[in-house]
């Protein structure tokens, strides 16, 4: 348990060498083994891993961060107070690939190299915005019904409520900063799902396009397809994130040239 501002947060490290911290996705946890133990395990073998609960989640202590900045300053504030070294790849899995993406764009000279894993995009899908922002009030309201159902995870389903309501204004708000700012020229790797729902094919054209444009963004930057796995690509295909990663890692060690 991290002190940060009169709140703790929940972090775990493990490992040796360049540190690599590991966003999640909605409900904040990452803690645990949300990538995936073995994922996770093999993760540790290469570098100096960092995982932690968002402020609001897990074991760490709320409320939940109101915007994509505070989450990103409550991180930086993480690393330092663990006295890690840095720069540090950052790898953001789902919705914590907008968070990774606001950081890098906050603290620049943190970044080493950024994974992003299927991330949610900031950039607005075709069709109605009151659709849209609907829709994630309704998928926020369902799970708050379905965790008044005691369990295990009702907690986590209560975090993850909180996290798709406020959905459409995070999107904005990275949006607005990519606007202003543009990505570090570091590594980027942007793997991608290769078994996708079912969708509109303006919404997948523009899913597509976007990540594309995400990977474009770093002239050392690259799309990488998990052809065998859904949106669950560190419980699907985790060795194709090892292989990022190692790709990453050596793009960090190789020698530079030019001036």
């Amino acid at each position: 348990m991290v002190d940060i501002d009169e709140r703790k947060l929940c972090a775990q490290v493990r490992g040796r060498g360049t540190t690599l911290v590991l966003d999640c996705g909605g409900a904040g946890q990452g803690v645990g083994g949300a990538w995936g133990t073995e994922l996770e395990a093999k993760l540790a073998e290469l570098t100096t891993l960092v995982t932690y609960d968002r402020a609001g989640a897990g074991r760490s202590d709320g409320p939940q961060a109101r915007t994509v900045a505070d989450m990103t300053d409550d991180l930086h504030r993480l690393l330092r107070s663990l006295d890690l070294p840095l720069p540090a790849v950052f790898a953001g899995w789902s919705y914590g690939g907008l968070a990774i993406q606001l950081y890098a764009l906050r603290y620049p000279d943190d970044i080493a190299g950024l994974v992003f894993v299927d991330p949610t995009v900031s950039q607005t899908p075709p069709g109605s915005a009151l659709v849209r922002t609907t829709s994630f009030a309704l998928a926020a309201k369902l799970l708050r019904l379905r965790a008044l159902m005691p369990s295990k995870t009702s907690r986590s389903i209560r975090e993850l409520a909180g996290t798709l309501a406020a959905m459409p204004h995070h999107m904005r708000e990275v949006a607005d900063a990519l606007d202003q700012r543009t990505l570090p020229p570091v590594p980027i790797r942007v793997i991608i799902a290769g078994k996708r729902p079912r969708m509109p094919q303006t919404q997948l054209a523009h899913l597509n396009a976007t990540h594309h444009g995400l990977a474009a963004q770093s002239p050392q930057g690259r799309l990488i397809i998990a052809e065998r796995a859904t949106h669950q690509i560190p419980h699907d295909q985790p060795e194709i994130i090892i292989q990022a990663v190692e790709d990453v890692l050596r793009q960090l060690d190789a020698p530079q040239t030019g001036h």
